[in-house]
């Protein structure tokens, strides 16, 4: 499994977030909403390290992870975070 980050989610990360070189960003199930990846469940997204890593890229001196004990979401599909309609998405697939 690996995680794709487009450089244009990259820029709206730290827009957003207010990222800057070295911090990290991780990736979660959230109970509730809808995704590619589990029925019921949507991508939850936050500032700040995995406590242990599972998957991890690093892009622009941004960390992007997946904490060990939430990869059981993903079945063991790569995670692709593209903008989309100018908004965060998330797919198993490239994003366009």
């Amino acid at each position: 499994m690996k995680i794709h980050v487009s450089d244009q989610v990259v820029d709206w990360f730290m827009d957003e977030m207010d990222l800057v070189e070295g911090d990290a960003v991780r990736f979660f199930p959230k109970y509730g909403g809808t995704s590619d990846f589990q029925d019921g469940f949507s991508v939850g997204i936050e500032p700040g390290s995995a406590e242990v890593v599972g998957v991890e890229t690093e892009k622009k001196n941004i960390l992007f992870q997946i904490d060990e004990k939430d990869e059981w979401f993903f079945k063991d599909q790569d995670l692709y975070i593209g903008l989309k309609d100018g908004e965060v998405a998330f797919s198993n697939e490239p994003i366009e």
